[in-house]
């Protein structure tokens, strides 16, 4: 089911612990610190019969004691990390969230979406979350699309996309463009409009062998865009939204969203009079796209991304709604051969820690957004966390959004690996 506020809610306590009234009525009720008196009444929105018909009960009870626990000094020390960084003057504010399977632990709002206006609310606050689009969108579309069988990853290109073929191309595969080896450039050349930029994109040539080298590629993604799209019965926007976004509840997870007329986005860029533009995706292929691309476009808040975490965490499904099956995650978030530490469309921890952090598994996975965004998933301790940021809002201040990453990624495992010690976990209850 998809969940609607029905007013703001002002998070200054919250306990993550919900009741689901099913019925007629269909109510959902949030319990908040403050005894019977404290409830967010949420209006609930049938996206259609196939999610209807998946009762939601005790969603949060759901997984074992053990893995909703996260210990409190920890988790508090990441929110430290991040004010500070806002103090600091790196951006002007940013939505923190963070879990351990289906449970959500810390969801935060931390500063404001411009210098000293508009508050950031981590339920409504809209993020241009850049390079993210390349998992929640594009990998998790083919991810759909294989299960389904309409796509094989390890299939050429061509197979689903005619015009991209000729030479070297023809060898080029689904897994090449996922794991970013297919030869293609990073960036390139995206005249005319968005249709005549797509096709100048499509006739990009390679500058190496398919499989001979890792070279991160917008440019792939695009292609892998229009390739999925080609596969699917329908656009990939609509699959996305009916069969991802409104079964987990990702109400405000949207390509072009509204526009300068969107007062919830948070803007990512500046017009050359310092006007702040919102709802208009920050990178240059994508706008030139229309707004709608494979690399970058997609839209989100921290709510949304911490459902999209939770249910990757909790092996495809979340209260009761299944996305993917367990192995398909796990063989799209597998480090691929020859790929430096790039799986099918996700990243995986480096050795010197990257955006993730020095303390998660190896089985970790996730990715980055250059506008300030991250999401990290890490299995084996079923933790994640979610990091949203404007850093791209003022290119003169000083970037150490990549140390904040990590730096963040790690005190949740160190939460994690405490709670499990015996420390004293957080069991539902945030307080300022």
């Amino acid at each position: 089911m998809v969940y609607e506020n029905v007013r703001p809610v002002h998070r200054r306590r919250l306990v993550l612990v919900m009741t689901v009234i099913a019925g007629a009525a269909g109510g959902v009720v949030a319990q908040r610190d403050g005894g019977p008196h404290a409830l967010d009444t949420v209006r609930a929105m049938a996206p259609g019969p196939a999610a209807v018909a998946k009762a939601v009960t005790a969603p949060v009870e759901s997984v074992a004691a053990r893995e909703a626990r996260l210990e409190r000094e920890k988790l508090d020390a990441a929110e430290r990390l991040v004010r500070a960084e806002v103090r600091r003057g790196a951006f002007p504010g940013a939505a923190l969230a963070a879990g351990r399977g289906a449970h959500m632990e810390l969801l935060r709002g931390i500063g404001n979406a411009e210098w000293g206006k508009y508050e950031v609310d981590a339920e409504r606050t809209v993020y241009d979350i850049a390079s993210l689009t390349k998992v929640v969108a594009t990998t998790t579309a083919v991810m759909l699309l294989v299960e389904d069988g309409r796509m094989d990853v390890d299939a050429p290109v061509s197979r689903y996309l005619p015009e991209f073929s000729g030479g070297k191309k023809d060898a080029v595969t689904i897994r090449h463009l996922l794991a970013h080896t297919s030869g293609l450039p990073a960036g390139a050349g995206a005249p005319g409009t968005p249709s005549q930029a797509l096709k100048a994109l499509i006739r990009t040539p390679l500058q190496a062998a398919p499989g001979e080298r890792m070279v991160y590629s917008d440019v792939g993604f695009v292609v892998l865009w229009a390739a999925a799209q080609r596969a699917s019965d329908e656009p990939l926007q609509g699959l996305l939204q009916r069969r991802v976004y409104a079964p987990l509840g990702m109400v405000a997870t949207r390509f072009n969203p509204g526009g300068e007329a969107c007062d919830r986005c948070s803007p990512s860029f500046r017009k050359d009079d310092g006007t702040p533009v919102r709802g208009k995706v920050h990178d240059p292929t994508a706008r030139k796209l229309g707004g709608v691309a494979g690399n970058a476009g997609l839209f989100s808040t921290a709510a949304d991304l911490a459902r999209f975490a939770a249910m990757l965490a909790s092996n495809g499904t979340l209260e009761g709604v299944t996305v993917f099956r367990e192995e398909t995650i796990r063989q799209f978030t597998a480090r691929q051969p020859d790929a430096e530490n790039r799986a099918l469309g996700w990243e995986t921890p480096k050795a010197s820690g990257g955006s993730a952090g020095r303390q998660v598994s190896r089985k970790a996975f996730g990715h980055t957004g250059f506008t300030g965004t991250s999401l990290w998933v890490d299995p084996e301790r079923g933790t994640w966390t979610v990091l949203l940021a404007n850093r791209t809002f003022d290119p003169h201040a000083s970037n150490r959004i990549q140390a904040l990453r990590r730096a963040v990624n790690d005190r949740v495992a160190e939460a994690a690996e405490l709670a499990d010690a015996g420390g004293e976990g957080v069991v539902g209850l945030l307080a300022d």
